[in-house]
């Protein structure tokens, strides 16, 4: 005996004796019988919005590493000391503030093409992290 459930849903499976209700059941829309699929922008929106924030956090992490190796270089040029560090950092800002504009912006380039070559190099070392973002398995839930 197959007869529909009263409301919105329709039963998916016949049942096998009397008085036994399916657990799975589909929801028909009111058109021609027909199965009514909810179109899923929010799902899509909330994946694209996870997906952005991994990825801002990604590359935030990356950048913070990449800033942190000149602040280990300078500490390195001072010999792991307070006073060495700041000493080499007010030597290189007068020296910077002392140039000339086309000496400054020869070092600002300079300074821009380390810096990528340092965020490149994280980036390699952090590759299995990135790869996780965009791969199409959830991360594990920690709740």
């Amino acid at each position: 005996m197959t007869v529909p459930l009263p409301g919105r849903f329709q039963k998916a499976a016949r049942i096998a004796a009397e008085g036994i209700i399916p657990l799975s059941a589909e929801p028909v829309s009111s058109r021609n019988g027909a199965v009514a699929q909810p179109f899923p922008v929010r799902g899509i929106v909330a994946d694209l919005c996870y997906f952005t924030l991994r990825l801002a956090g990604w590359l935030a992490l990356t950048a913070l590493a990449t800033f942190g190796l000149y602040a280990v270089f300078f500490m390195a040029l001072g010999a792991f000391s307070a006073e060495g560090f700041f000493a080499h950092l007010a030597n290189l800002s007068n020296r910077f503030g002392d140039a000339e504009p086309a000496r400054q912006a020869l070092f600002v380039r300079q300074l821009a093409v380390v810096t990528l070559v340092l965020f490149l190099t994280v980036s390699a070392a952090r590759y299995r992290s990135l790869a996780t973002i965009f791969s199409a398995d959830p991360a594990p839930r920690k709740d």
